[in-house]
């Protein structure tokens, strides 16, 4: 290669000139791989949102998630599988923000009925998923499920029982008046309902159709039973348009 050649000499020049730009470039692109490793992007800020009975922190240690890691290692759906586990969590999200900031939304799962088992009583939500077992009811309508003998019952788990689905439509069925002194569901063979309320009266409600109605009932047979002084210890839903009533003290009357 001869160094006087025009031809060399523009070459020189052209490698002089894009040697420089290349740096610049290389050097750009190199700060722009570590920008999001730097300390700018970690974690500053976790935010639960929808948690009314479960604490913020216990869902932040249940999510995994900790403050002062880099942002974009963060594993959203690793964490979000960790929080589904937990029975009490019906839905969950988990939502990076940059440049600190991780949102947990959640939305609980709320017990509505208290299943008696052997050892005490399932907590049960409205879609039938057992929250938790606890020695007593917490003041829960109390389900006593006599179409099987043995219910499988496990947290974070449906009940395997069409008496346990029963008597969770049924509550949806029970009227303002009734459900705030109802202690107890019974359901029996052939899913037969009956209800016994705080005060002692038992409901025979029968099956789920039309079962509304019947119990919409009762508050007009109880106005119309204290008017004449009669206290009754038992009223049968099941005839049709007749209630069957059991005074206290006496026989059945129609």
């Amino acid at each position: 290669m001869d160094p006087t050649d025009p031809t060399t000499r523009s070459n020189a020049a052209s490698l002089r000139e894009t040697l420089p730009r290349f740096a610049i470039v290389m050097a750009a692109l190199l700060a722009l791989a570590a920008f999001p490793q730097s300390a700018f992007f970690t974690v500053d800020r976790i935010e639960v949102r929808g948690a009314e009975t479960i604490p913020a922190a216990e869902v932040v240690e249940l999510s995994g998630i900790r403050r002062a890691e880099r942002l974009f290692a963060v594993d959203a759906a690793a964490a979000l599988r960790r929080l589904r586990t937990d029975p009490r969590i019906r839905e969950a999200a988990v939502l990076v923000r940059p440049p600190r900031s991780v949102f947990i939304n959640i939305t609980e799962r709320r017990p509505v009925a208290a299943l008696v088992t052997g050892g005490g009583f399932a907590r049960v939500a409205d879609d039938n998923v057992v929250v938790a077992i606890t020695p007593d009811s917490g003041g829960l309508p109390e389900i006593e499920d006599r179409t099987r003998a043995n219910v499988w019952v496990r947290p974070g788990h449906p009940v395997a029982s069409e008496g346990m689905r029963t008597a969770l439509a049924a509550l949806d069925a029970v009227p303002e008046h009734l459900a705030s002194d109802l202690k107890r569901i019974v359901v029996a063979a052939g899913l037969d309902l009956t209800f016994i309320t705080r005060s002692g009266l038992e409901i025979r409600a029968g099956g789920l159709a039309g079962l509304a109605e019947r119990l919409g009932l009762v508050p007009r047979v109880l106005d119309a039973l204290r008017a004449k002084g009669v206290r009754p210890v038992s009223l049968d839903l099941r005839y049709g348009g007749s209630v069957v009533v059991r005074p206290s003290g006496a026989g059945d009357a129609r």
